[in-house]
């Protein structure tokens, strides 16, 4: 009797043997045959899930895209009390920077997305970008002084504060070249100096007249 196999399973094995190229080479080094080389496949074998390397690409992107919210989303959700709300929000926004080994790697990850997003503009526009506009812009409003948004379907939509979609576009902006920075010139921003620069812009961010009132 034929083993059965268990197609779900292998290409979940191939996602992950691509997300390792792409750590190790870049988006660029997701080919039929470097990825079967990675999964210990043939290229015949693999070409029986993607028949060629745009499919493999494409697959690989949105894997990435899902595997980059299962390990940062609960981090970023998980409850925070200590310290004043800025440091709160500081706290959050830092799990986007690339300050340690393990977000090095999602950075990684991410400019793999963005890289084929570039390439490939998605008709409905960025799922990464708009996955981060919605965090900053729920950081930007809690340090205004309002409630989050707790509608899933809300979330991505722009805030009724002209100022909250103003700063929550500051603040994305600071944290992409923030994180750039740290990456591509090693040594000249440290994880203090990003952690200082961050809690100043969010010290900046203009207060609305009912929490100051409050």
């Amino acid at each position: 009797m034929p083993r059965l196999v268990d197609h779900d399973q292998r290409r979940a094995e191939l996602g992950e043997a691509a997300v390792r190229v792409i750590l190790r080479d870049g988006l660029a080094g997701v080919t039929v045959r470097g990825v079967a080389a990675e999964a210990g496949w043939s290229t015949g074998s693999l070409r029986h899930y993607f028949r060629n390397q745009y499919e493999l690409q494409a697959y690989v992107v949105q894997a990435t895209t899902d595997a980059l919210r299962r390990r940062v989303l609960p981090r970023v959700q998980r409850p925070r009390t200590r310290g004043s709300l800025v440091e709160q929000i500081a706290d959050i926004v830092e799990e986007m920077l690339p300050l340690d080994a393990e977000r090095r790697e999602e950075y990684a990850l991410w400019s793999a997305v963005v890289e084929w997003e570039r390439r490939h503009p998605p008709e409905g526009g960025s799922e990464t970008w708009s996955d981060q506009r919605a965090l900053y812009r729920q950081c930007v409003a809690a340090v205004r002084g309002h409630e989050p948004v707790r509608e899933p379907g809300r979330v991505a939509l722009p805030h009724a504060d002209a100022q909250v979609e103003l700063w929550a576009a500051i603040l994305h902006t600071f944290v992409d070249g923030l994180a750039s920075q740290i990456v591509n010139t090693p040594g000249e921003v440290s994880a203090e100096t990003a952690a200082r620069l961050l809690r100043s812009l969010l010290e900046a961010v203009p207060r609305a007249r009912s929490a100051e009132a409050g």
